[in-house]
């Protein structure tokens, strides 16, 4: 009897190993639930403020089930806390559930998005945002945590958060949403393919009746600028406009995007009074891709050299260091530039185009610009280089250079389970609050620590980032587990979540 049980429990246990395999490999094989959000803070005429927020979801991420008409369809339940960044207390909640379009059948193939907009009165603050949009047919979860602040005072000028869109048109047609008489749809992602010729903003502004009077006008200066540090928009991208004062404005401008490299770049809306004194602004960061949009060094060939710093630099290869220590720093093209093209320019055209770099970033000054960040490439080739690589070319390097130190650092280097990490904050940075980067050391020997994670736009970012910190002695094949489990001495999730 006993040997019948034992054969009978071997059989259980392979029989759900057997099966966990085969719903393991089902639920790879299943796409992961996609929803892009976007959020703006707007006001009313009546300067009572509000977020607007944005759901787009991806029809063939989501499963779709019979309903009681006998159609298929997707439910996806939609939670947004809103609370008080300060104490973190709850302060509005939007909860619903957004369907999809009913189909004849559940097959994903040929399902289209779906879109929703919806509205939360909030009063004027500083908030977090609190995402869980969950396919209640799968119960597969995205969460997410972002920063808002709504700032419309009565007594003052004011502005909207920019809304970047991928179009706008008058016609009514190909748009997902309708916006101030607009079949528009939204720049999701804030990225903007080799596709996107055009990239209309909208923008409002308020109180300028009240603040400048009745019939008064006031001017909106808008225009791209590179995100990346030591770089200004060039004076032909800005453009200025007058427009009437009322309780309410609208701004609408289309920015031209055909030859606009590849690059992180920030919209920046600027409105003035009559005298040019600024009232109020915003900016809004967006990626561009756009690679074919080359570097052309006869744009440099009629810069000149001659008693310059750059004069001095005669040392082929060093001056071939000095550029490619440049790469964190630079845009997308010039980094092109940097890795694929420099090698085989001659060192006259090489000490133009470094001029023109450094002059571009500081036309009064283009020596001490080159010498203030030449003490940073010191630093971090100090600090995060060696012998077998340069720090310029570690991450860590990389992002000092590029964004500056972080405001807080928590050095990890044991760790009962996890590889050795650091966790680098940023209160602020290029538009986004509470911004984080997780270094660790696979190699355990070197000084050379790779970047996991960072929830800044444009960066790597990995939700399975705490799975592969622990990887080391906790190796697990299944991507759909994204956070390990609670050991001894492990304290990485919490320090990411609460570094302050």
């Amino acid at each position: 009897m006993k040997k019948i049980l034992l054969f009978f429990s071997v059989f259980l246990i392979f029989t759900a190993s057997f099966a966990q395999k085969k719903n393991d490999k089902k639920t790879v094989d299943e796409p992961r639930l996609s929803c892009v959000v976007n959020f703006n803070a707007y006001c009313t005429s009546e300067m009572e403020p509000y977020i607007e927020f944005q759901f787009l979801v991806n029809g063939k991420t989501v499963k779709y089930v019979r309903n009681e008409r006998g159609k298929y369809n997707a439910q996806i339940e939609i939670q947004v806390s809103v609370n008080d960044r300060t104490t973190d207390t709850l302060v509005e909640n939007l909860h619903y559930i957004l369907l999809s379009d009913e189909f004849e059948d559940s097959v994903a193939t040929g399902k289209p998005f779906f879109s929703d907009i919806q509205n939360v009165r909030i009063a004027n603050g500083d908030y977090m945002l609190y995402f869980n949009i969950t396919d209640r047919n799968k119960q597969d979860t995205i969460r997410y945590i972002d920063l808002l602040t709504a700032n419309f005072p009565m007594d003052k000028v004011s502005i909207s958060n920019i809304s970047l869109w991928r179009h706008l048109d008058a016609s009514g047609e190909d748009g997902i949403f309708e916006k101030y008489g607009f079949a528009a749809t939204p720049l999701f992602n804030q990225y903007a393919p080799e596709n996107v010729y055009a990239l209309p903003i909208t923008v409002e502004i308020y109180n300028t009746e009240k603040m400048l009077g009745r019939g008064g006008e006031f001017i909106v200066q808008s225009y791209i600028a590179p995100a990346e540090q030591y770089r200004t928009a060039l004076p032909e991208n800005i453009t200025y406009k007058n427009l009437k004062t009322a309780p309410r404005v609208l701004f609408l401008h289309q920015f031209n995007l055909y030859q606009l490299p590849s690059g992180n770049y920030n919209v920046i809306v600027v409105v003035m009074d009559q005298d040019s004194t600024v009232l109020a602004s915003a900016s809004s960061f967006f990626q561009r891709n756009n690679p074919s949009v080359k570097l052309d060094l006869k744009h440099y060939d009629d810069v000149v050299v001659t008693n310059t710093f750059v004069e001095k630099m005669t040392d082929l290869k060093q001056l071939q260091e000095d550029v490619a220590c440049l790469y964190p720093i630079g845009t997308r093209m010039e980094q092109e530039f940097f890795l694929q093209r420099m090698k085989k320019v001659p060192i006259d055209q090489l000490q133009k185009y470094f001029y023109s770099f450094w002059a571009k970033r500081n036309e009064n000054d283009p020596e001490g610009a080159w010498k203030e960040y030449k003490a940073k490439v010191d630093f971090v080739q100090r600090r995060y280089g060696s012998k077998v690589i340069q720090g310029y070319r570690t991450d860590r390097g990389r992002v000092y250079l590029k964004y500056g130190p972080p405001t807080h650092i928590d050095e990890v280097p044991y760790d009962p389970q996890a590889y050795p990490y650091e966790i680098w904050h940023y209160y602020t940075l290029a538009g986004q609050t509470n911004i984080k980067f997780i270094f660790y050391n696979r190699d355990l020997i070197s000084n050379n620590y790779e970047l996991l994670h960072s929830d800044l736009i444009g960066e790597i970012n990995d939700p399975a980032w705490q799975m592969k910190l622990v990887k080391r002695l906790s190796p697990n094949s299944n991507p759909d587990i994204l956070t390990p489990e609670e050991y001894w001495g492990g304290n990485a999730r919490d320090q990411y979540k609460y570094n302050e």
